[in-house]
């Protein structure tokens, strides 16, 4: 953003302020408002967009396009990386895209496609999906062990408890259902 005491190139004379405007663009059938960022001359009126400018502009009518076309946003792709704590360049190779291609979905200065944010929606409501994507990809070796074994490790047994009241001495059971327990608590629960 240009400050206030940027001369004009157009005119020379007058002083750049910098200036916002709400405008209405169209997408795909739909209305929608975006603000617009750019310095206005004090001297001559012209209006000028300097490289900061255009770049807020072009993500401002971006994110009013993906809003239309459903997409997920850049804040909400980089909320998926920090879910599973991955570089922009693991979810290139986990997702597909390119090597900078994160980076540029993440600050909105492109849109992905609309598999891409299929996927990546899956990923963002199962881990199992993350996970099976991970082993498919070859990367668990990237992954702290921990983290990876966390969901393929865990062998637990499932015991049937039965609730009864005592009201009738024959009474049925009223309700059985079934619990899970961590292997080595079965131990304390064995008779000695």
């Amino acid at each position: 953003m240009m400050n206030d005491k940027t001369l004009c190139p157009l005119c020379g004379e007058g002083h750049l302020t910098p200036r916002t405007e709400e405008t209405v663009t169209e997408y795909a059938g739909r209305q929608g408002k975006v603000t617009l960022r750019f310095a206005e001359c004090d001297a001559c009126g012209s209006e000028i967009t300097d490289d900061g400018d255009s770049r807020a502009n072009k993500r401002a009518v971006l994110a009013f396009r993906k809003s239309v076309d459903g997409l997920l946003t850049g804040a909400e792709i980089r909320a998926l990386r920090d879910k599973y704590n991955i570089t922009q360049d693991q979810a290139a190779r986990l997702f597909g895209g390119g090597p900078k291609a994160f980076s540029k979905y993440e600050s909105d200065d492109v849109a992905h496609a609309a598999a891409m944010d299929t996927l990546l929606r899956l990923a963002l409501r199962s881990e199992d999906t993350f996970w099976e994507l991970v082993a498919l990809k070859g990367m668990t070796s990237e992954f702290p062990a921990r983290v990876v074994a966390k969901r393929h490790t865990m062998d637990v047994p499932v015991i049937w408890l039965t609730i009864r009241r005592e009201v009738v001495p024959d009474m049925q059971p009223a309700h059985r259902f079934h619990y899970s327990m961590p292997a080595d608590t079965m131990n304390t629960l064995r008779p000695h």
